[in-house]
């Protein structure tokens, strides 16, 4: 099971800080996140900073999770 950790906004609409879910890779996990929070959950979490064992993302398709991946959403910074 990956670890998840949601900050901001991931943080308000799924009601939690962390999760434990089961998922093979970052698409799946994503798919996971829609079924249990609803299509905001899975449209803020795709326009996160995703974070998978501390390495960035840069390509969600492109992304394996093993057995005991730490999974963050980070909300996105804007400064002026």
């Amino acid at each position: 099971m990956a670890h998840i950790k949601y900050y901001g906004d991931m943080r308000e609409l799924t009601g939690k800080n962390d999760d434990e879910l089961e998922a093979s890779s970052l698409s799946e996990l994503l798919k996971i996140i829609e079924k249990q929070y609803g299509k905001p959950a899975k449209k803020t979490a795709k326009s996160s900073l995703i974070v998978v064992d501390s390495e960035k993302v840069l390509a969600i398709r492109k992304v394996k999770l093993r057995k005991n991946s730490e999974v963050g959403f980070f909300p996105m910074c804007c400064g002026g």
